[in-house]
């Protein structure tokens, strides 16, 4: 392979948390390119006491400081090919424009936003969920950032859309399916909502999605013009966008799994070796559902937002799959061209995340 047809500088915002450390991880373990990786943090993040894995190895340089410190941000960012932000949901709105800002003015190349989930191309998803039009502020501002008077393109943003995390909302009791009680309510849709099968994926395979696009060449090689349809989804994955640029302002689509909320509760039970009799099933209307989501929003119970993106998984149209720009049509999904077609099996995923209740 040509180095000089890939990136290889990487600079990453959050590579404690719970989805950067996963980023890094993928980062590192993609044969080709080796990337070399900055890890932008603030002071007492990483230290060689808490860290010793990332403050020994080679291929990783620390800079720390203020992400309001301008000068700091300008010297940790220039000259990288690529900016992945993955900070958490209570600060990355507030924090990553001042460091996208930067990112423009120094030109770097590529950047991932907090994009790590639903498609908010979507009008309908934004305006169903409050705060994700916050994520459409920070594209728009790259876009606007990132483009020279004459019309050139100098940084591009590419969001990572995933779909739900099976094995953050799982654990977290986010869809209303409590394992240890072994409890459940169901949302009952009606019409073209009744029995909505979504996508959802794992923190894993968002990560690792990220890395996979950043190892795609600048330039096609015309030996690999060709790929096969997608066994996992129900279109026919694009054969198209076959290079890291192809992807510049636009989302990238990938996922795991396709499941009902039936199809969920069964995957529990098989992973807890339990049948519907030892389970309390409730059901709720999906509308009523939203409906007091809603309230709770308005009230100020920040809880609701997640019950809003709860629910709305399950609406045709909003959050069950990805619809660019609004489209009634789905989008395909590059799990093909990404090589994730066999990235993760439901038992083995839902075994982990029953370990990871129960032993709570």
């Amino acid at each position: 392979m040509d180095s000089n047809n890939h990136i290889s500088k990487v600079a990453l915002v959050g590579a404690t948390g719970t989805l950067g450390s996963h980023v890094l991880s993928g980062l590192l373990d993609q044969p080709f390119p080796q990337f070399q990786i900055t890890l932008i943090t603030r002071p007492g993040s990483i230290t060689s006491s808490k860290h010793p894995d990332l403050t020994s190895n080679p291929r990783i340089t620390i800079k720390v400081g203020s992400y309001e410190d301008h000068a700091f941000l300008v010297s940790a960012l220039t000259g990288q090919d690529a900016l992945v932000v993955t900070l958490g949901f209570n600060v990355c709105h507030t924090l990553q424009p001042l460091i996208f800002r930067v990112a423009c003015e120094v030109k770097v190349p590529y950047i991932l936003p907090c994009e790590f989930g639903s498609d908010t191309t979507n009008p309908r998803l934004v305006s169903a969920i409050p705060g994700q039009i916050s994520k459409v502020n920070a594209r728009r501002l790259i876009e606007d950032l990132g483009t020279a008077p004459d019309g050139t393109r100098t940084s591009s943003w590419i969001g990572i859309c995933t779909n739900a995390w099976l094995d953050w909302n799982l654990p977290g009791g986010w869809m209303e399916i409590d394992i240890k009680n072994r409890t459940a309510t169901l949302l009952d849709g009606q019409g073209k909502d009744k029995d909505v099968k979504a996508y959802f994926s794992t923190i894993r395979m968002s990560a690792l999605t990220a890395a996979k696009v950043l190892s795609l060449p600048l330039k096609a090689d015309d030996k690999s013009s060709g790929s096969s349809p997608s066994s996992f989804s129900t279109t026919t994955t694009t054969t198209t966008q076959r290079t890291l640029p192809s992807f510049a302002n636009k989302m990238v689509y990938a996922a795991c799994f396709r499941l009902s909320q039936a199809d969920i509760i069964c995957a529990v039970q098989r992973a807890t070796r339990t049948t519907d009799t030892d389970w309390q099933i409730s059901h709720v209307g999906l509308t009523r559902y939203l409906d007091s989501a809603a309230e709770k929003v308005k009230a100020g119970n920040r809880l609701g937002i997640m019950d809003l993106l709860h629910g709305n998984l399950f609406v045709k149209g909003v959050a069950d799959a990805f619809y660019p720009d609004g489209a009634e049509e789905e989008a395909e999904l590059n799990n093909t061209l990404l090589g994730l077609d066999e990235c993760e099996d439901l038992g083995d995923v839902m075994a982990k995340i029953v370990k990871q209740v129960l032993i709570k």
